[in-house]
């Protein structure tokens, strides 16, 4: 299903979820009524923009940068999904196969180095770019160590 559909669906339901609970348009009875809004929420923003993200955020609109280190956080998970599947595959056809083909599983497993070599230099990049359109007070998104995680990985193919 698409993001977009299923996006719609959750709205749709929760939009006839509030319509339920409002009924007659009485809400007092409901945790948290007549109390001021919770705008430490965003504790990380600088004080002048938590309204305003309050806002944007309840009427599902953000900026760029925003969307940007939302798509950078989602290409960081499946970069590091990637490479553990990777390792735990490389890992059992080594322990588990033939000479010839663990010889064809280390000569791949050498090439898929090079591409996430590769991919996070791609990454960092456009995390750097990202770091430059942001807000001042607004926190760095973190680059990653390329070997760190290339280590990481041929541990796990070790073990």
């Amino acid at each position: 299903m698409p993001r977009d559909a299923w996006s719609n669906r959750w709205k749709q339901r929760v939009d006839r979820q509030i319509a339920d609970v409002i009924g007659d348009g009485d809400v007092s009875h409901l945790p948290g009524a007549g109390e001021k809004l919770d705008l430490d929420a965003d504790s990380g923003a600088p004080a002048e923009w938590r309204t305003a993200f309050k806002i944007m955020r309840d009427h599902d609109v953000m900026p760029e940068w925003i969307a940007v280190g939302k798509e950078s956080e989602t290409r960081e998970a499946d970069l590091r999904r990637q490479i553990d599947e990777r390792a735990r595959r490389y890992r059992r056809d080594k322990h588990g196969a033939d000479a010839r083909r663990a010889a064809r599983g280390d000569a791949s497993w050498q090439r898929c180095i090079e591409a996430w070599r590769e991919r996070i230099e791609r990454f960092n990049r456009d995390v750097l770019l990202h770091n430059l359109k942001l807000p001042a007070g607004i926190r760095r998104r973190r680059t990653l160590d390329a070997e760190a995680l290339i280590r990481r990985a041929a541990r796990e193919v070790d073990a």
